[in-house]
């Protein structure tokens, strides 16, 4: 049975809804948790851990809670949440569904284009990830199914990866993940040829026999730069390089690039919409990442799942708080044996704490709630810590 046969079959053994919703609340919780450890990325640091929650309620006082990727700018979470406040929620109230998809289609229908107007159309994507997220925990705990038992899935848990460890902290990191059961680390590359080399080279001496390496190089490399670059790192054998030229690089640039070497190609935390996974997929990228909270949400990955052509994997990408990384892992657990899910080995408290222990890595795996709905709520009192008053 093929990897997309399986797929398939998982998805259509998933349960359908069958209560018809109506939203009447919309609550948003931009939060930040100061200090803790930034990824060390080309793109830059992060001098605090942003996250914006959503929260949408029916008109009987259901809830169900959703995570909008803010990762930048630094105070991408406050426009954010003062853009939905002022031009999504006001349509959203009142709205009704059965299917979570439904909305997305609704909103597309109202709002497109005025997003397009306001030059913000990929924004209007992040919006539209974080509340599907929540419309699918509402109505999950409507129904009084847990994600894994609306799916069919048989071991609600999820493979994770170690990703983003510094260089300074890769002696001490990479054995204690390893020691949680992961066989998969991912370092972050693009500061030089040498010094990129230089990192690998240790983390190849310190990897535990049996585990792989990757890398991801966040879109830094030009054409020639990166296939220099992924020849050097053959010797590697990584299991996967992650954006090594720009997500919007053409598809013909993109596959040449992955004819050139044996390493796989991997991408998608920047590929918005089906149709693009699907090209890229063509194009020669064998580790599709979807992130929940950027493109799709959930309805999105679950259709991605279901259309991609063998020879490809699902590995959802994610870096931000505990409800979107819970959310981030059921899609793991969907996409099949073979997947994982990113999580960071960075200090973040927003991930680690926000949710209570929802995030414990045992076996390499986490386990999935198997209470109603998708994600644990977070803990009013940490919501209440990290909140950023008077956005």
């Amino acid at each position: 049975m093929t990897k997309s046969t399986m797929r398939n079959e998982a998805n259509r053994a998933r349960q359908v809804f069958k209560e018809r919703l109506t939203l009447a609340a919309v609550d948003l919780f931009p939060i930040r948790s100061m200090g803790g450890q930034s990824p060390k990325m080309v793109l830059g640091s992060m001098p605090s851990r942003p996250g914006l929650l959503v929260r949408l309620a029916d008109n009987h006082g259901a809830f169900g809670w959703g995570e909008i990727w803010v990762n930048f700018p630094p105070r991408a979470n406050v426009h954010k949440a003062q853009l939905i406040e002022d031009v999504v929620a006001p349509l959203l109230r009142g709205m009704s569904f059965t299917e979570p998809s439904e909305i997305d289609c609704k909103l597309r229908t109202e709002l497109s284009t005025y997003f397009l107007h306001i030059g913000q159309r990929k924004i209007f994507e992040h919006v539209l990830a974080g509340l599907d997220i929540a419309l699918w925990d509402l109505a999950l705990r409507s129904a009084g199914r847990s994600f894994a038992s609306h799916m069919g899935i048989k071991a609600p848990a999820a493979t994770c990866y170690a990703s983003s460890i510094n260089a300074p902290h890769l002696e001490r990191v990479l054995p204690f993940h390893a020691g949680l059961g992961q066989t998969s680390f991912k370092l972050k590359v693009g500061f030089g040829a040498k010094a990129d080399l230089d990192f690998a080279a240790k983390a190849a001496r310190i990897c535990p026999g049996g585990s792989r390496l990757m890398f991801d190089s966040n879109q830094s490399w030009k054409s020639l730069d990166a296939a220099a670059m992924l020849s050097a790192l053959e010797d590697f054998d990584p299991l996967f390089v992650e954006e090594p030229i720009r997500a919007d690089a053409p598809p013909l640039e993109w596959e040449s690039l992955a004819t050139s070497t044996k390493i796989p190609l991997a991408g998608g935390e920047n590929i918005y919409g089906v149709d693009d996974f699907l090209t890229m997929a063509n194009a020669g990228i064998r580790f599709l990442q979807p992130d929940v909270s950027k493109w799709g949400g959930v309805s999105g990955a679950l259709l991605l799942t279901d259309t991609l052509p063998d020879g490809t994997n699902i590995w959802p990408h994610f870096m931000g708080t505990a409800v979107g990384q819970v959310a981030a892992l059921s899609i793991a657990a969907v996409a099949g044996c073979n997947a994982a899910c990113e999580m960071d080995v960075n200090e973040n408290r927003l991930r680690t704490e926000l949710c209570g222990n929802a995030l414990e890595i045992e076996d390499g795996k986490v386990k999935l709630p198997t209470e109603p709905g998708l994600v644990l709520p977070p803990q009013v009192r940490r919501i209440n810590e990290f909140s950023q008053i008077g956005f």
